[in-house]
């Protein structure tokens, strides 16, 4: 731990995710008061949550971007403009002009804008960091993330209430001014190809080759069974969370709903954070054992009948859920080369976050039509799916330690990347 924060950059870094995502986290919270207070209606407010998770599925766009500018110029030019753009919102309600459509045009310019900091933040590790730091970094950079959301939203009607949606507006500006001036400091020896010299036609050309290249990487390798595995778990998530407010309000309710949602977010913080305690390990047999575990406590939590058991099953079926995604990167980052990394996990980002939706969908309508209970209980069978999927298809079930992963056996040999 003393060793990553020694390194100047990642301290930075890691100070600036943090202070990122309690920006997002209080932004989001205040939007979607704001536009159900101004709309009236719960329409507007799922009409808000869609908009703001839209651009997730896009994040392939800014992939070629990050991979040939410079990552600090991205970072603080995003959380610039970000804070530019939330500032309409306390200016137009100054000059009593804040309306819905406002809201609901800023929230998704915002996101896209958002969709710039997570894969340019995962390229930007391996340059900073050797193999043997990149699964601590990973971990912590994960529990800053889910912990800040998870902190966020337990205290988000708080608050609102507290300080007002316009208040924390405006508090949310200014994380996003400080992480700006954060990312500033950082001092990168990465020299991105110089496209200054070349027409905006050549440009053009360059960007949708460099696309179409992250597209075939995933598409045509290894990554593309990390990614059947990644669009599996994405959309059991979705389809779970549709089901999951009916599904507790036939074994306690409201309250019940709000302990599993928490339970979800501390199992997924405790595999997150153990990570590095696990890379030793051969990961493929992790996997394996950590999902087959999962299912078993997913399962069984339907059928304990003590509330505070169930909860306590369901957290602990999202620890190997938590664990594999942030070795799951710090594998892809020792494997895939550098000038590529960016495009490469924004297009698995992209395609993993299509999935969600069509998974809520089809979630709602399941429980509808057969009971939450059933597709509650469906979505915990997926985990054992999962781990028979890995145990079935012999180079996944081989994956050795993520520190003795070679890019060589994953058919990057020519284009390894350097080791630090």
């Amino acid at each position: 731990m003393n060793r990553l924060f020694r390194n100047r950059n990642f301290s930075i870094l890691f100070i600036g995710r943090l202070i990122t995502n309690i920006g997002d986290s209080m932004y989001y919270i205040a939007a979607m008061w704001l536009v159900y207070k101004l709309g009236g209606s719960a329409f507007y407010s799922g009409l808000a949550g869609f908009l703001t998770m839209l651009p997730q599925a896009f994040q392939f766009i800014a992939g070629p971007i990050i991979d040939r500018c410079s990552i600090r110029k991205l970072l603080i030019v995003t959380q610039l403009l970000q804070a530019i753009l939330l500032s309409l919102i306390p200016i137009a309600h100054y000059w009593h002009m804040l309306s819905v459509t406002l809201i609901l045009i800023v929230m998704p310019l915002a996101a896209c804008l958002n969709q710039v900091s997570f894969p340019a933040e995962s390229a930007l590790i391996p340059q900073i960091l050797s193999k043997t730091l990149r699964v601590r970094a990973n971990s912590l950079m994960a529990v800053a993330q889910q912990g800040t959301d998870a902190a966020f939203n337990a205290i988000s009607g708080a608050l609102v209430a507290l300080v007002g949606a316009i208040a924390l507006y405006s508090a949310d500006i200014l994380t996003f001014f400080i992480a700006a001036l954060l990312f500033s400091a950082l001092k990168l020896h990465h020299a991105p190809s110089d496209q200054k010299k070349l027409s905006l036609k050549e440009q053009a050309n360059h960007y949708f080759a460099d696309l179409r290249e992250g597209f075939q990487l995933v598409l045509h390798s290894f990554l593309a069974k990390i990614l059947l595995a990644s669009a599996i778990t994405n959309f059991v998530f979705g389809a779970m969370m549709a089901s999951l407010p009916a599904y507790s309000d036939t074994i306690g309710g409201a309250k019940t709903y709000g302990l599993l949602l928490a339970g979800m977010s501390i199992g997924s913080l405790i595999g997150a954070g153990s990570a590095g305690l696990f890379e030793r390990f051969a990961f493929g047999h992790l996997m394996i054992a950590g999902y087959t575990l999962g299912f078993l406590c997913w399962l069984t939590s339907l059928f304990v009948p003590v509330l505070s058991l169930k909860i306590i099953l369901f957290s602990s079926s999202m620890i190997p859920i938590g664990l594999t995604n942030v070795l799951s990167f710090a594998m892809m980052q020792n494997i895939i080369p550098q000038h590529l990394m960016a495009r490469s996990i924004s297009v698995i980002a992209s395609i993993s976050s299509c999935i969600m939706p069509i998974g809520s969908l089809i979630g709602g309508a399941l429980s509808a039509l057969l009971g939450a209970r059933m597709v509650f209980a469906s979505a915990s069978i997926s985990l054992l799916f999962l781990a028979l999927y890995i145990f079935m298809v012999p180079i996944l079930r081989r994956i050795p330690s993520i520190n003795h992963v070679q890019p060589e056996n994953y058919g990057f040999h020519s284009l390894a990347t350097d080791e630090k």
